[in-house]
């Protein structure tokens, strides 16, 4: 969990013992099946504290959160040996920095298609049966990417 500290939010008062909810899918593949390592998390917007109360948050400074997750990761893959300080300082010239954090509108408890529709992304497969088409007489399997 990011710390009050980081400044995430403007304006943010703190408060005692704040329980954010979140539930994370690790997937590693792409449109086309391709290796892409990347995380679909479903996150509260605000924290639940004490006896039931939940404080909404203020909107995220989505860019320094990206900035925030991008040098905790790399961190971590030096620490573990996966990767070295030459390959980040490589990857600190790209233009893009191979992360990205995306915030959808708000969606409330009520709106239960649109909290299914999100769950169901989070953690669909890796493929699409609608995009499979058998073909019999040659035995094959065409996989049709957008």
């Amino acid at each position: 969990m990011l710390g009050v500290s980081e400044n995430l939010h403007a304006g943010c008062t703190p408060e005692r013992n704040p329980l954010p909810g979140a539930v994370i899918a690790v997937q590693t593949f792409g449109d086309l099946l391709g290796f892409n390592p990347h995380c679909h998390i479903l996150v509260t917007d605000g924290c639940f504290y004490g006896k039931g109360m939940f404080r909404v948050a203020p909107p995220l400074k989505l860019k320094k959160l990206e900035a925030i997750f991008r040098h905790r990761v790399l961190r971590m893959l030096i620490a573990k040996g996966k990767i070295t300080r030459e390959m980040i300082a490589l990857l600190s010239g790209w233009r893009h920095s191979g992360f990205h954090v995306f915030c959808g509108k708000r969606i409330l408890p009520k709106e239960e298609t649109a909290l299914e529709n999100l769950a169901r992304y989070i953690i669909r497969a890796s493929f699409s049966q609608e995009r499979m088409h058998y073909l019999y007489q040659e035995g094959t399997v065409i996989y049709a990417a957008k």
